[in-house]
């Protein structure tokens, strides 16, 4: 009886089939993982700078219509913005927000209304609206 015993726990030891993952498999899938994530990172920070460099974009087209808005209404004089100045609290009191530069670090928004009553906005020596200047966030 004994032997019966012995013989039936061998062979369904045999049959019992082990289940997992072998230490080769588990370094090929990590050094996958680790090549995907090589070429990913540079990828998203790319994405991320493109962005901000959009918002500030989009940012400098908000500030303009702000101040075309104000010249429509007589809220500020052409003569206070002859020369490139930083925003004025009269805008940010229009837009009722204050706008951050987000792509060049410690920048300010300025604002400059020309002979030909067009406003430019730029950042530092970049201009932003109505053209964006190449090149603009590189720094």
């Amino acid at each position: 009886m004994l032997s019966i015993l012995n013989s039936n726990s061998k062979s369904s030891r045999k049959n019992i089939k082990k289940r997992g993952f072998t230490l080769v498999e588990l370094i090929i899938v990590i050094s996958i993982i680790g090549i995907l994530a090589v070429i990913a990172v540079p990828k998203f920070s790319g994405v991320l700078k493109d962005a901000k460099v959009k918002a500030d974009i989009a940012s400098a087209k908000v500030i303009a219509d702000a101040t075309y808005a104000l010249i429509a209404k007589d809220g500020i004089t052409k003569a206070t913005y002859a020369t490139s100045t930083a925003v004025g609290s009269e805008i940010t009191a229009y837009m009722q927000v204050s706008p951050v530069v987000k792509a060049v670090a410690k920048g300010t928004f300025s604002v400059k209304i020309a002979t030909d009553d067009n406003v430019e906005v730029s950042v530092g020596d970049a201009q932003l609206y109505p053209t964006p200047a190449t090149g603009y966030g590189d720094k």
